[in-house]
């Protein structure tokens, strides 16, 4: 169905959602179901720059109005439709909690399955809901027979915490790494795809991907993904991507990328209750993985399997739902177009400045929201600290092999003002 034509249907749930409370929670939802309608009547590139419609996009977040928040990419706030749902289901079970938790809740788990699966574009018996990427990677690094001798090829770009996987297995199983180093940034597709290929060996067991890397934003396309993921099954070898930052951020479907696992964490762009993720496994690949905790031998083919945590607080995952009826109130197209005007809004007034180096691509195939930027003579942990005393900026510092800067990740709900207050700092860190 057109996500145009689909919008009203949409937006009328999470105005519904929105307006469970006071008579002014109903005016706002309905004020925000009135901007988002009118943007989508709009043409998309007359839409995304409709700031004043954006600003009642706004009004759906409790952010603060102190601190302009431009580090989205660590975490992502939730709407507030979210938040309320939340609460509002640890607060029914704790009036009975195993009646809740085991009888009621549970029921929404299936549920939210079934509408993760359809965002990803596969079936829901390929999606385990966990709680983060973290979780989802180590889960299938952990859950594999390994042997001495073993290659894993990775990149000196991938997430810390997966670089500490990688240098767990090489000492628990004496596994051997195969590090390859990405140029930033990266535009050319086929040395992507032969990097990878002409690193694979007899011996390799698993590649790994990172969709987004989170240093610097830079986008490895899926065409390029799934080349290297179509060569690596037919070698017998293990494909893992790192989605942490394209769900939800952009559209395309997992099975897209041709791999045999996808992890990503929902509380990032899909704007989700915090420590909440997803782990995509393709049926084929499902019997090859080990639970991280025991699972009966007649759950070796279920994805559920993976979902073995104990107790849980299951309004968690029940508001995961909410977080997907305000997504596709927006709709993917033009979120990921919003994002990147974003992004372009302040990056192209500031790309010519000297002193002022950007490690991001500015090829929209190559970049995402996320931008790394460095001033030459200034450390980063400085360039932070003036722009949050002064210009009450968040950011994060990211440093990766010889390259380091500040990261910028702005969100939906960001302000042109915002961006505006941000080319302010940086020109005033210029002078410096």
């Amino acid at each position: 169905m057109n996500p145009r034509r689909n919008f009203i249907k949409k937006a009328a749930a999470i105005a519904s959602a929105l307006s469970l409370g006071s008579i002014s929670n109903k005016l706002m939802a309905e004020s925000i179901q009135d901007a988002v309608a009118s943007l989508h009547k709009l043409p998309i590139q007359e839409a995304i720059a409709e700031d004043d419609l954006w600003r009642m996009v706004q009004q759906a977040y409790t952010i603060s109005p102190s601190l302009i928040n431009l580090n989205n990419g660590g975490v992502s706030p939730q709407p507030k439709v979210v938040q309320d749902t939340e609460v509002r289901k640890l607060q029914a079970a704790n009036e009975i909690p195993s009646y809740y938790l085991w009888r009621v809740l549970i029921k929404d788990v299936e549920v939210v399955r079934e509408r993760l699966a359809r965002l990803a574009g596969c079936a829901a018996e390929n999606i385990a809901i966990n709680r983060n990427t973290t979780e989802g990677i180590q889960t299938i690094l952990l859950g594999q027979d390994w042997k001495e001798g073993d290659e894993i090829v990775v990149t000196k770009q991938d997430y810390s915490t997966v670089k500490v996987g990688w240098e767990l297995l090489e000492r628990r199983y004496k596994v051997k790494i195969i590090w390859l180093d990405l140029p930033s940034p990266l535009e050319d597709e086929v040395q992507y795809v032969k990097l990878f290929t002409n690193a694979f060996s007899p011996k390799t067991k698993l590649v790994f991907l990172t969709h987004v890397i989170n240093w610097t934003g830079q986008v490895i396309p899926v065409s390029a993904i799934r080349k290297v993921c179509e060569e690596a099954q037919k070698k017998g070898i293990f494909s893992l991507v790192d989605g942490a930052h394209s769900f939800a951020q952009f559209d395309f479907k997992i099975p897209d990328l041709g791999c045999d696992a996808f992890a990503t964490s929902l509380h990032k762009w899909l704007c989700a209750p915090f420590g909440t993720g997803m782990l995509y496994v393709r049926e084929s690949a499902l019997p090859l993985i080990w639970p991280l905790f025991p699972a009966s031998v007649e759950e070796d083919n279920d994805i559920r399997k993976f979902e073995h945590l104990g107790t849980r607080s299951l309004g968690q995952i029940s508001a995961i739902g909410q977080a997907i009826d305000f997504h596709e109130m927006i709709g993917i197209q033009l979120k990921e177009a919003r994002l990147r005007y974003l992004k372009d809004y302040w990056v192209k007034p500031l790309k010519n400045k000297d002193r002022l180096i950007f490690h991001s691509s500015h090829k929209p195939k190559f970049s995402s929201v996320l931008t790394l930027f460095e001033i030459e003579g200034l450390e980063p942990i400085e360039v932070e600290r003036v722009l949050y005393s002064k210009f009450h900026i968040h950011v994060t510092n990211s440093e990766v092999g010889n390259i380091k800067g500040t990261r910028v990740s702005p969100n939906v709900y960001t302000r042109l003002s915002d961006l505006d207050r941000l080319t302010e700092g940086i020109d005033y860190l210029l002078k410096l």
